[in-house]
């Protein structure tokens, strides 16, 4: 895992969610570019609500909030990416890592950038195509990969995704996000 990470004010502006539908509880690793991907993890804990009437006997992480951690991943990339690109644009510096995001992190031009981008970004996880080979339960932590597949002229991003407890692989396939930038 990487040892860097984002300020927890400047990661909720990041994303559009708020508890209790925020799924990403941290970005552990970031790259940009053509072979580019952001790895997330969600801590699954016993007092999640939606646990609470999922299989009561025997809870268990249901499928659609996976789908929703993929969905809240792979905007994490896209968003990354467009902050990365801004900042280039602006200054000419570079940001490919996790670790260059956040060695500028609490620079003005860069916050700037995310809040003022925040607002123009608009998106929803349009369709998914996902195959489940295992579960998540209370204390498990679910680490995601997203990596983008191909974007489409309509909006449309396509993402090749996995979902991992530990080394165990329990969901994988493609997540739909469409996406605007109003």
């Amino acid at each position: 895992m990487c040892k860097y990470s984002i300020p927890s004010k400047t990661f909720l502006a990041m994303g559009g969610w708020r508890q209790p539908l925020m799924m990403v509880d941290r970005i552990v690793d970031y790259k940009y570019g053509e072979n580019g991907f952001i790895k997330v993890v969600k801590h699954v804990s016993y007092n999640d609500p939606y646990l609470l009437g999922h299989f009561p006997e025997d809870p268990i992480m249901p499928g659609a909030i996976i789908s929703e951690i993929f969905g809240q991943a792979s905007e994490y990339y896209s968003f990354l990416t467009d902050v990365c690109d801004i900042h280039h644009v602006k200054t000419g510096e570079e940001c490919r890592t996790l670790r260059d995001i956040h060695a500028r992190i609490d620079q003005p031009d860069i916050l700037e950038i995310i809040h003022s981008h925040r607002a123009k970004v608009r998106g929803v996880l349009a369709a998914q195509n996902l195959k489940f080979k295992g579960s998540a339960y209370p204390g498990d932590t679910i680490e995601v990969l997203s990596k983008l597949a191909f974007s489409d002229n309509n909006g449309f991003k396509h993402y090749a995704v996995t979902a991992n407890v530990g080394k165990k692989i329990i969901s994988q396939g493609t997540i739909i996000n469409f996406r605007e930038v109003l």
